[in-house]
C-alpha cells in the first residue's frame, strides 16, 4: 500500500530590508482582523503602531536600556531586526496589532497634552481569534524610567476595555481577554493578577524557544532542535462574565490612581 502526500512546506516569508521604515503613514496597511484604533486615558495613549513614525524611536530607547529587560523576549541587535520581527510576527499576522505607547512623563501630576506625551514601549493585541471571540494582551516592553510607574496599569487596561467592552462602548465585544507568559517571569504572572487575571493554568512544554532563550526545559536530546529550550506557559485570563461582575471597576480603579 502506498500512501499519496503533496504537502511541500511553504516558503519562509520574504521581508524587505528596511520593512516598512519609509512606508508613508496613510499607505501603511495594518492588515489586522478589527479597525486600528488609538487608545487613550488622561495619562496614557496607544498609537497603533506605524513604523515610519515609531519604529526609529522606540528602537533607540530600546537600546539605551538594560539588555535585560529582553530577557524574555526577542533581542534587537539592529533596528532591522526590530523591523523584521514587526513585520513578521505583528503586521503580517491578521491576529495581531502593534501599539507604540505614550505617556506623560513619570512623575507629572498636572494634566499633559497628548502631543507631549513621550515614548514609553510598546504592546500588541495577539492571537486573535474572531470565530472563538477572544484576544491577548502581548509582547508589552516598557521603557525603564516609565517601569514602576502607571504606563503597564494603563496600557493593560486600555488593551482589557478594547477586548471585553461592547462595540456601543468602544470596545470588540469579544468574550475573553487572555495573558501568556512564560512559567519563569514571575513579575509578568504578578502584574496580571494584580490587574484581575485568573489563573487558568501551566501548559507544559508548550512551545520551543529560539537558541539561547531561558526556559524551563532543556532540549530533548537527539531531537532536531536539542539545543533550543522549551518553556512552561503560564496562563491567565479575564472572560466576558468576570468583567461584567467586577473585572472592570477593579481595572479602572487601578487606573484612577495617582501613584
Amino acid at each position: 500500500m502506498t500512501y499519496l502526500n503533496t504537502y511541500k512546506a511553504p516558503p519562509p516569508p520574504v521581508i524587505p530590508k528596511h520593512a516598512h521604515l519609509e512606508t508613508k503613514p496613510e499607505e501603511y496597511d495594518f492588515n489586522f482582523y478589527f479597525d486600528p484604533k488609538e487608545l487613550i486615558t488622561d495619562r496614557l495613549q496607544l498609537r497603533p503602531l506605524v513604523p515610519s513614525l515609531h519604529a526609529r524611536l522606540l528602537y533607540d530607547e530600546i537600546k539605551k536600556c538594560d539588555p535585560s529587560m529582553l530577557r524574555w523576549l526577542v533581542d534587537y541587535n539592529t533596528l532591522d531586526d526590530f523591523l523584521a520581527w514587526f513585520e513578521g510576527t505583528i503586521r503580517s499576522q491578521p491576529s495581531a496589532l502593534g501599539y507604540a505607547i505614550f505617556s506623560a512623563p513619570p512623575g507629572k501630576e498636572e494634566p499633559t497634552k497628548p502631543e507631549d506625551f513621550q515614548i514609553a514601549g510598546c504592546c500588541a493585541l495577539i492571537n486573535t481569534d474572531v470565530g472563538m471571540m477572544v484576544s491577548e494582551i502581548g509582547w508589552i516592553i516598557i521603557l525603564e524610567k516609565f517601569q514602576r510607574t502607571h504606563v503597564l496599569t494603563h496600557t493593560a487596561g486600555l488593551l482589557a476595555h478594547r477586548i471585553l467592552d461592547m462595540p456601543s462602548e468602544g470596545g470588540l465585544g469579544l468574550r475573553r481577554c487572555q495573558w501568556f507568559a512564560t512559567s519563569l517571569n514571575e513579575k509578568s504572572r504578578a502584574a496580571a493578577l494584580r490587574l484581575g487575571f485568573k489563573e487558568d493554568g501551566i501548559l507544559r512544554n508548550h512551545r520551543v524557544l529560539v537558541k539561547g532563550k531561558e526556559g524551563a526545559n532543556r532540549g530533548r536530546p537527539g531531537d532536531y532542535r536539542e539545543d533550543c529550550d522549551s518553556r512552561d506557559s503560564w496562563l491567565a485570563c479575564i472572560t466576558w462574565q468576570d468583567w461584567e461582575s467586577g473585572a472592570r471597576e477593579h481595572i479602572d480603579k487601578l487606573m484612577a490612581r495617582r501613584k
